[in-house]
This record gives structure tokens, sequence and C-alpha cells, in this order.
């Protein structure tokens, strides 16, 4: 590679690593809608009653008598299109020009999607007091992919992140109307982003020396320990009260950067690595379930992640030249989601179904102008519907919950190129989960 070239890669490589590294989001980091009673009935914190109380609130281990064995595996779907307002030079890079409106064409990612397994097994080690669990699941894993010819390239391509969550948790009955819960784990955050990097950098034309296709590849991982704890409160025997907390965790993603020219200008791969910071902040999250009748159960709950500490990002690089840190402003505030739900069971026409309905709020913790097309998070509405079935030791749940999402239109993105957009979006997650109860300890 010529020595031009060369001075010209810390420019390209400080452009393209502008762009946040990490996952979409709602409220939080994890995506919560993992059993059948949250997508189900959106208030699952103060009676968690299937073993995904591990990620919701361990406490509600004193729920499940016996041992048992649990698996759920949903689906989420995204349905989002969008219109990418023009930027200095963007028609001559692009190839094609804005309509009459001022956007360029509507576009859709090829690939949109999400999926979120859950196996727990949990046991009863002392009969009505110590229970334990297991669990394996995937807080998040989502990921997106664009036509390279599209009017993204130079945002985003192709993307993803998926963060594996291994965890050991237990709960004790402290007394008939306390228990308490514990669980710790480890995670493992992995991202991935592809894209092309637009040749014009703070108003400098450098495509003479780069061409129109230089492609820039970001892969990172991370491993971090991680806990959380909860209570359970039964007041009265038609009322329980929960709550629970999950730390802030700082991951240092690590992994390659490649930089590869396009061969219009004779090809060339740039290696180096970066060092990333992400935030997980701390998660508060309380919520009530009340017996107004022998068949209805009311919910609701609050979830709210304390974003307000992620005001910036840092990348640290290696192996390029003139490029040691990059710090992108962030300036997030405090998200939260209030949900609310009923649950009608116990049926005698009907024995052993439960019919859930539910509704939720969640607003985004990034201010829109810090929006980009490889990290989207809007303010939006879910509802939540499905069924549960008691069959036997066995006990089915199909659950679907739809999200309205609330994409603003951007006018003064801070990103580069911008993300200046207007569109849609919507997301439908189904679940499907089974519960195995194999039987009751019997003691010594």
């Amino acid at each position: 590679m010529a020595r031009a070239d060369r001075l010209v890669v810390p420019l390209l490589v400080a452009a393209a690593l502008a762009l946040p590294a990490g996952a979409a989001q709602a409220g939080g980091f994890a995506v919560p809608e993992m059993g059948a009673r949250r997508t189900g009935m959106a208030a699952v914190i103060g009676r968690p009653d299937e073993p995904a109380a591990v990620l919701h609130n361990p406490a509600g281990l004193v729920l499940l008598p016996g041992t048992r064995l649990y698996l759920s595996f949903g689906l989420s779907l995204l349905d989002t299109e969008f219109r990418l307002a023009p930027w200095p030079e963007s028609d001559r890079f692009l190839g094609t020009e804005p309509e009459a409106d001022g956007y360029y064409a509507t576009t859709e990612p090829d690939r949109a999607f999400g999926v979120l397994p859950m196996l727990v097994a949990t046991t009863e080690i002392l009969p009505d007091r110590l229970y334990a669990a297991a669990a394996l699941y995937v807080s998040n894993a989502t990921g997106s992919r664009f036509d390279e010819g599209d009017v993204t390239r130079y945002h985003l391509i192709d993307g993803y992140v998926v963060s594996p969550v291994g965890t050991l948790s237990a709960a004790y009955q402290v007394s008939p109307w306390l228990s308490v819960g514990l669980g710790v784990g480890l995670m493992n955050i992995r991202i991935h982003g592809r894209r092309h990097v637009f040749p014009v950098i703070g108003g400098m034309d450098v495509s003479g020396f780069t061409g129109t296709e230089t492609e820039l590849v970001i892969d990172g991982d991370d491993w971090l320990p991680t806990w959380n704890a909860g209570v359970l409160v039964t007041p009265h025997q038609r009322v329980t009260i929960g709550a629970s907390v999950i730390p802030r965790s700082d991951a240092t993603l690590e992994g390659p950067v490649e930089v590869s020219f396009g061969q219009d200008v004779g090809g060339g791969t740039f290696y180096g690595s970066h060092t990333t910071e992400q935030l997980l902040p701390w998660t508060l999250q309380a919520g009530a379930n009340v017996d107004v009748h022998p068949a209805l159960e009311l919910g609701g709950e609050l979830r709210y992640w304390l974003y307000r500490q992620y005001d910036e990002q840092r990348i640290d690089v290696e192996g390029i030249i003139f490029v040691d840190e990059l710090v992108t402003a962030k300036n997030y505030r405090d998200s939260w989601q209030l949900s609310g739900g009923a649950r009608l069971h116990d049926l005698p026409q009907v024995p052993g179904l439960e019919a859930m309905l539910g509704l939720h709020y969640d607003r985004t913790p990034a201010p829109k102008e810090n929006v980009s097309l490889d990290q989207p998070t809007f303010t939006h509405v879910g509802l939540h519907s499905g069924l549960r079935y008691q069959l036997g030791r066995y006990r089915l749940g199909l659950t679907y919950v739809h999200y309205w999402y609330d994409v603003p239109t951007i006018t003064e993105s801070n990103t580069m190129p911008p993300s200046n957009i207007r569109g849609r979006g919507e997301n439908d997650i189904v679940t499907l989960s089974i519960e195995a109860h194999l039987g009751r300890f019997a003691g010594p």
C-alpha cells in the first residue's frame, strides 16, 4: 500500500469507529421478553411463578415446589422501514438522488430478527425452605442485514449482538410472608459490524486514495460476571409484592478491526484491534399482583434503568498509526418501562387453562440525535397476550407480543455519516414454553 494510503487509513478508522458498538435496545441492554407470564401478562416481578424467575426475580423460585425442567423459545421478527436523508456528497457516492420530498427511497433490512432461548432446571433442596436453579439463556440475540448496494451501506451492511448467560440461583423462604433470592452468573457479549466507509471525512474527499467501496469489519467480545437479587413479600393471601435488582457492569469488548480497500483502488487490507467500553446499567424492578377475584389476577410493574451514567463511549485502538482513542458522546438519560396486565384462570368450563393480556410503555434512553442504524433504540408500546395450559405434570405456554415503535424524524444527527431518518417500526415476538414438573422432594 502506498504511503499516502497509509496516512488516510487512520482517518477512515476514526470516522468509522465513531459509530457505537452495541445492540438494538429497548429500555435496557437485555431483552426482558422471556417466560410465559412476562410475555403474556407483562407483569411478572410481583409473582414470578415459573422458572423464568431466575431472570426476573429469583425469589420467585419459592413458588416452584419439587423439581422442574423448563424450556422457552422466543422469536422476534422486526418489521421496519425508513427513509434516509441525504448528507454532503452522498448523492455522488451512492449513485442516486433523493425523491421530491428530500429523502431517499424507502428501505428496509433484508434480515431483522432476534432469538430468545431459555433452559432452566429447578429443585427444592429443603422442603418449603430452600430452592435452587441452574439456567442457560440468551439475554440478547439481535441482528440485521442490508443489501450491499443499499443507501445504508455507509451506515450498516450487517451486524449483530449475542449475549448468552449461564446462571446459578437460589431462593430461601424466610417466613410465610417473606422470601429472598440471589443469582450469580457469567455473560459473554459478542458483537459484529460491517459497513462501507464514506470517503469524505471532515469535509476532505479521500476517494482518490480509498475508492468508494472501502469496507470496515469490526468484531469484539467479553466475558463478565453478573448477578441479580430479589425479594418476594406476601402481606395478604391475595397480594404478592416483588422487587429485584441487577447491578451495573462495565464490559470491555476486544477484537479485530479490518479495513479492506475496494478493487477500484487496487484492493489491500489494513489490520488493527480495538477495545470498546460498553455500559450495562443498574436495573431496578418492582411489581405487585393482586387476586381481585378467585378467577382473576391483576398485576403491574416498573422497570428502571440508570442510563444517566452513560455519557460517553470510549474506544482504544491499536495497530493503526495516529489513532489511539476515540470518544463518542452518548448523553443517555434514565430509561423506564411501565407495564400491567390481567390473568384469567381456574375457570370451571376449561380447567387448567389460563388466559393473559397486558400492555407496556417503554421510554428509550437515547436522545434522537445520537441514534444510529447499527444501534436503533426507540420509545415503544407493547401489547401482550397469551395462554398457559396445565396438562398433567406439564404446563404449556404460547404467547404473542406486538411492539409499536415511535420512530422520530431525526434532522440533527451526530453520527458519521448523519443518520437523519424518518420511518416506522413494529415487532412481533412469539414465545413457546414447556414446563415439566418431575416430582416433589421426598425428604430424608
